[in-house]
């Protein structure tokens, strides 16, 4: 079920005004629904506001200071913001979006001096009543470490979000937005993090370099099919590498996502 069928069963989508309190100074809330867009926020005086998709999230780290990027991938941050006096408010351009996997609860933590209340502006993209939600699974058996794995074409929504992903053995998994059979040679061999060509067509390039713990996207990607954007095809190309010390090894990787276009 994406959005356009979610509207036809009667969802309300529109934009929305959620207060959050700074007291308690960790909470959660379920106004922003399943799956969300955050537009903009504002606060009586200067605080800091963090979002979270689950509490084990907001519990790992809620000692990180304003100023630390160091937190991991199963650490589910939706939105770290800071408002000083000289600027109460923010707008989000580009919107960041944001998921829940607690339910539709979102949990949040404020640092204040002082007791508040803080405004966030959201559009709902889905409902705790939507069915959207689905595995894509890519897999690869006996692969070689160090070649450049499998690859293919995979049945997908036409447009959808990835909200997280595992993998059975350390691997990297990229997915694109077109054919992977015209994914032109120099994207197929290039390392990882390094900066792919214009026109390639990326969607993500993933690294599971653990496979006791989930990966959570920070941010949420969006995924479509560009191959036929006037009216979409349900397919993205992939490659499927093994990077573990194994000679070779069999991979399975799923991707968590939420259909936004059937």
């Amino acid at each position: 079920m994406g959005i356009f069928e979610q509207a036809l069963s009667g969802s309300n989508f529109k934009r929305q005004q959620t207060i959050l309190s700074s007291t308690p100074i960790s909470g959660s809330t379920s106004a922003f629904n399943t799956s969300y867009i955050l537009l903009g926020i504002g606060a009586q005086a200067p605080c800091r506001v963090r979002l979270y998709s689950d509490s084990a999230s907001l519990v790992s780290d809620a000692g990180r200071a304003s100023s630390s990027f160091a937190f991991t991938s199963s650490i589910g941050l939706v939105l770290d913001a800071e408002l000083d006096a000289s600027s109460l408010t923010l707008t989000f351009d580009p919107p960041v979006i944001g998921t829940t996997f607690s339910a539709s609860q979102a949990f949040y933590h404020i640092n204040s001096p002082t007791v508040q209340s803080v405004n966030i502006t959201s559009y709902p993209i889905e409902f705790p009543s939507s069915t959207g939600r689905s595995i894509i699974a890519v897999s690869g058996s006996n692969i070689p470490t160090g070649s450049t794995g499998v690859e293919g074409n995979i049945y997908s929504p036409k447009s959808f979000i990835i909200l997280s992903g595992s993998a059975t053995a350390v691997s990297r998994l990229r997915l694109y937005s077109r054919d992977i059979t015209t994914v032109p040679n120099n994207e197929k061999v290039r390392a990882f993090g390094t900066e792919p060509a214009t026109g390639s067509n990326l969607i993500a390039d993933i690294s599971f370099d653990s496979i006791s713990e989930d990966k959570k996207f920070v941010p949420i990607l969006e995924a479509y099919n560009l191959a036929t954007y006037q009216n979409g095809s349900n397919f993205v190309g992939y490659m499927l590498q093994n990077i573990s010390t194994s000679p070779t090894a069999s991979v399975t990787a799923s991707l968590y996502i939420y259909s936004v276009e059937d």
